[in-house]
């Protein structure tokens, strides 16, 4: 009986490590921060975006989804500062300085919100303070993923799909300050697709097709003009599916970087921003033995941005969606310095590859 049950156990444990994702071969950093856990239980956090506060960049806010529950907005300590209430919201993004003409511009957040079958619109006022402004229906059911960008063709909200459509709205604002959406054109992918972001200096759509592929979609407005597949998994890069988060550290110019996180790997891959968009190199987040902070796992969605909010996040901020947050509460959102993503990745050989 004990015998048996002793071989029962390390048949257990064995079949554990295998179905382990492998990490050992890649550069490991520890996150610096997280944010208080989401108020929902299970599959609840999903996805951040970074809004700088221009006057002191150090008071600063993360914006993530509760895809059960609203908007939490965070400041760079973790604490809560707002929750919006807003319903069943998945990926949510944002421009500053959005001129919609009239002699003002706006700071404007978009989340896909399941509750509406629609995408639901906030503004974001000097001070930081949040305010749900309206809503718009999608014409497709289910809105999953989303991104925004602000360029020559206005701000435009991308909203991925489960049927591997990416529709492309534009937003307009009256001068009564009442906001209307127009779709433009829909693209289409064979399977499911969820993050996105938009790149308004080389006029491209990058996305991530699950099971599939990292996607380069170069646009003349709405009309799509050149796609390639910049990644793939299985390519041994370390890309497996889910391909979930997707977004841009920004450089002068288009130098940069592009980041996607391989979910059931629980590792993150880095590309050049510019085409050819060449692998640069991919690590995981562990543990923080010092700040005791739990390291990631499953990532749905991220965000990164470049300025300097001071501090660890001198050269920018990665936020990522953690799944467990150490198994003993509900999930959150983990903070890492790019300053250390660059230091893992310009310590090892595949650096550069």
């Amino acid at each position: 009986m004990i015998r048996s049950g002793l071989l029962g156990l390390m048949a257990i444990l064995m079949a554990s490590c295998a179905s382990a994702p492998d990490n050992s071969m890649y550069p490991m950093v520890m996150p610096v921060g997280e944010t208080a856990a989401v108020a929902s239980d299970g599959d609840a956090a999903d996805d951040p975006a970074v809004w700088v506060n221009t006057s002191n960049p150090t008071e600063s806010l993360v914006l993530g989804t509760d895809k059960q529950a609203g908007l939490y907005v965070y400041d760079l300590s973790g604490a809560v500062k707002q929750f919006l209430p807003s319903g069943l919201l998945n990926n949510v993004d944002l421009r500053q300085n959005v001129d919609f003409g009239g002699g003002e511009t706006v700071d404007l957040a978009a989340a896909t919100n399941r509750s509406i079958n629609g995408v639901t619109l906030f503004e974001i006022s000097p001070a930081g303070d949040i305010t749900e402004s309206t809503s718009f229906p999608v014409p497709t059911t289910e809105p999953y993923g989303l991104c925004v960008g602000y360029d020559e063709s206005g701000y435009r909200v991308f909203v991925t799909y489960k049927t591997g459509e990416v529709e492309i709205f534009t937003i307009t604002r009256s001068g009564e300050g009442e906001y209307a959406a127009l779709l433009g054109n829909t693209l289409q992918f064979a399977t499911q697709l969820e993050g996105c972001s938009y790149d308004e200096v080389q006029n491209v759509l990058f996305v991530g097709e699950e099971a599939a592929a990292v996607w380069r979609v170069d646009l003349q407005g709405d009309t799509e003009f050149a796609r390639r597949a910049i990644d793939t998994v299985e390519s041994g890069t370390g890309l497996v599916a889910d391909v979930e988060g997707v977004d841009i550290w920004r450089g002068p110019t288009n130098s940069g970087y592009l980041v996607a996180s391989a979910q059931e790997g629980n590792r993150y891959i880095v590309y050049e921003r510019a085409a050819p968009n060449r692998w640069v190199g991919t690590f995981s987040i562990i543990d923080n033995s010092y700040g005791a902070i739990d390291g990631t796992s499953h990532t749905d969605g991220l965000t990164i941005n470049s300025s300097d909010l001071g501090g660890a996040f001198s050269s920018g901020i990665l936020v990522v969606q953690d799944d467990d947050n150490d198994d003993t509460a509900t999930q959150n959102f983990k903070f890492v310095s790019w300053n250390d993503v660059i230091e893992a990745l310009s310590s090892v050989e595949n650096m550069g590859r």
